[in-house]
């Protein structure tokens, strides 16, 4: 007996839907790119500067990506929007993190809660999907996926190096722990409401 596909032509998520996650993920990358870009003159590790410039251009290459393929959906192009006013602030409580000694909250923003969060997401989109009505946004998010496993992999190597202390593993957790709050609250990077009630929503990190 063959398996029933729910997938239609146009696949699990309407153009609508689509377009809209898109303006959600061009958000995310676009915020972070620019905060990062502001934290290098204010992180002391070199280092950490040097991966940080490196992510900011790869970033940026997201955010185009992104916002090109908006006008193949009918969207205008290179339009980011916050799925809601709480991930705006839970984006602000990551980016505000900016005295000199405040690199260890910075890093644990990005690479522990962040991106880890945009990964599952992304992912997610990527597994549900139709492959035949979506490849290009299929071909991008996982272009994307395997850049931000890569960055992931590369920030927590430095982030590593400088939780040297009882104290430091502890102030990395409590300030994961309140983003995580923050995220949660926000309902995530697209805020998991669908336009249309019955339609199917990306799953949590």
């Amino acid at each position: 007996m063959a398996l029933h596909d729910r997938r239609t032509l146009e696949g699990v998520y309407s153009v609508r839907q689509s377009a809209r996650f898109i303006m959600n993920y061009r958000y995310a990358e676009e915020r972070m790119m620019r905060m990062m870009a502001g934290w290098i003159a204010l992180t002391p590790q070199l280092p950490v500067k040097i991966e940080m410039a490196r992510q900011v251009y790869e970033c940026a290459l997201h955010a185009d990506a992104l916002g090109k393929r908006l006008a193949e959906l009918r969207s205008q192009a290179q339009i980011s929007r916050p799925p809601n006013e709480a991930f705006v602030g839970f984006m602000n409580e990551i980016e505000d993190q900016e005295q000199w000694e405040q690199t260890i909250e910075r890093m644990v923003g990005i690479f522990r809660v962040l991106k880890p969060h945009l990964i599952a997401h992304y992912s997610s989109h990527v597994t549900a999907a139709n492959p035949i009505y979506e490849p290009p946004t299929l071909r991008i998010l996982a272009h994307l996926v395997d850049d931000e496993k890569r960055h992931v992999e590369r920030g927590l190597v430095l982030l590593d190096d400088l939780l040297d202390s009882p104290e430091a593993h502890r102030r990395a957790a409590r300030w994961q722990g309140r983003l995580e709050e923050l995220l949660a609250a926000a309902g995530g990077v697209t805020g998991f409401e669908a336009e249309d009630p019955d339609a199917p929503k990306l799953g949590r990190s």
